[in-house]
């Protein structure tokens, strides 16, 4: 398949997941309209122009010619017409089921019923990924000490170096506690005591060192050690530059640029960021071969290599359907969503660009996250994609919850406005407000596609 046919692919997979969340969210405001008593005149799959269309319910379900999210259009619009029309200072007289005829209550449960859909969703959404089947990546437990890697991990000290261990042994255990693979050391060792004993086996050899932590500023503990790979290729991206300059799954990378690779710390160090064209020795069998190709660009112009080194799997072990479990990674995903938020007014529009991205470039993140889990299973894809989607969902709430015109924030701050003054605001003041946040909205995704443009281009480069 072609470079563009991947990336249409990658688009589709993140587009549906996309257009999934916002359905839940309309769907949101359908269900809390109806049981507040104010009518839902359009749901609708997509947007523009209406291809086919039913009744259901008295609402008309249609599907329209952008298939991408939805909306739920609320009854009211005629009485919004009316009162314009006659420059009303009030909506008098609107008709049964009206928005604007509702109590300001009623109209913000029923914006709200989005964002309580969306987080509803995610809640039920984690609890159920952490009952099902799942597949972790599992590295052998070698480690290399931080010293040896200078250019890697800049001058430091490593207190595993200073107790004893060196680069290339294989840690066993952490006292008492067995260690099957470098995940379950990390995991260990970030519950550790300051001191801990280190087991380990050196060219068949066993050995035991006391490891004493360096204690950073922030309280946590510092080791000094990093995971030593093998440098045999898992996989190649399809139509990469790597994959037409002949680079294959299995091949064992032992030079860069003539310079001798012993591990991935090597390799690390050798490749170039810079772009520049890169030569590698590769043991294909019984044959040496050198493989050259320019590498692609990332979105910051650095090089952007496209294979990934082979690592074994191990099953994860499914746990209960737990509600509490939903909530915890809910609110961890909510509280990265806020952080990232914060970040766009004290960097400006490089916040902006790192922090938030368009509909075109999420959905290819998505999608090519999702890509990378079918790769190694269809269960790891499904699963993959499930927990984006629900990442989406949460940040989806977020965002709707900005007291802004013409998002979900916006109305239920109108709302809340009439409820303390006891009067709704004029129809002409509630179109100018509808009117400053439909344009606001229309410069925020032309900044964001202008965004998504810029990083499109890089990857093509």
């Amino acid at each position: 398949m072609s470079t563009l046919g991947i990336l249409v692919v990658k688009y589709l997979i993140g587009l549906a997941g996309i257009s999934a969340v916002v359905l839940i969210h309309e769907a949101g405001h359908l269900v809390f309209a109806r049981l507040c008593g104010i009518g839902v005149e359009v749901f609708s799959f997509g947007f523009g122009p209406k291809l086919i269309g039913f009744q259901l319910r008295g609402i008309e379900v249609r599907l329209s010619m952008l298939p991408v999210g939805g909306y739920c259009r609320l009854k009211g619009s005629e009485d919004l017409n009316r009162a314009l029309r006659y420059k009303s200072r009030s909506f008098k007289h609107t008709e049964e089921g009206s928005y604007f005829g509702a109590h300001p209550a009623r109209r913000i449960l029923t914006y709200l019923g989005g964002v309580l859909f969306n987080i509803t969703f995610a809640v039920l959404l984690y609890a159920a990924l952490a009952t099902l089947p799942f597949t972790i990546v599992s590295t052998a437990a070698v480690v290399a000490t931080t010293n040896d890697y200078e250019s890697l991990f800049g001058e430091n000290t490593s207190p595993a170096w200073q107790a004893g261990l060196r680069s290339g042994d294989l840690v066993t255990a952490i006292g008492d506690t067995p260690i099957h693979d470098w995940e379950e050391l990390e995991a260990v060792l970030a519950n550790a005591s300051p001191v801990e004993r280190f087991y380990v086996d050196r060219d068949g050899q066993p050995l035991n060192f006391l490891v004493h932590a360096e204690q950073r500023d922030d309280r946590s503990l510092r080791w000094g050690l990093a995971v030593l790979q093998e440098t045999v290729v898992g996989s190649v991206r399809s139509a990469s530059r790597e994959e037409r300059a002949g680079l294959l799954s299995g091949d064992r990378i032992t030079g860069v640029n003539g310079m001798e690779v012993a591990n991935h710390l090597d390799l690390l160090a050798l490749l170039p960021t810079d772009g520049q064209a890169v030569a590698l020795t590769v043991e294909r069998g019984t044959e040496l071969l050198d493989i050259s190709f320019r590498p692609e660009f990332d979105e910051g112009g650095k090089s952007d290599y496209r294979f990934s080194l082979a690592s074994g799997h191990r099953s994860g072990i499914p746990g209960r359907f737990k509600l509490s479990r939903g909530i915890e990674q809910s609110v961890r995903v909510a509280e990265q969503t806020v952080q990232s938020l914060s970040l766009i007014p004290k960097n400006g529009s490089g916040g902006l660009h790192s922090s938030v991205t368009g509909m075109t470039r999420s959905a290819l993140l998505i999608g090519d996250i999702a890509s990378l889990g079918f790769e190694q299973s269809p269960s790891s894809g499904i699963h993959g994609l499930l927990y984006l989607m629900g990442i989406v969902s949460i940040s989806l709430a977020i965002i709707n919850l900005a007291p802004l015109p013409a998002f979900d924030g916006g109305q239920v701050a109108i709302a809340l406005f009439e409820w303390v003054v006891g009067k709704p605001i004029r129809p002409r003041v509630y179109l100018a407000l509808q009117i400053t946040g439909l344009v606001m909205i229309v410069l925020f995704f032309l900044l964001l596609s202008f965004s998504d443009f810029r990083y499109m281009a890089a990857i093509r480069r």
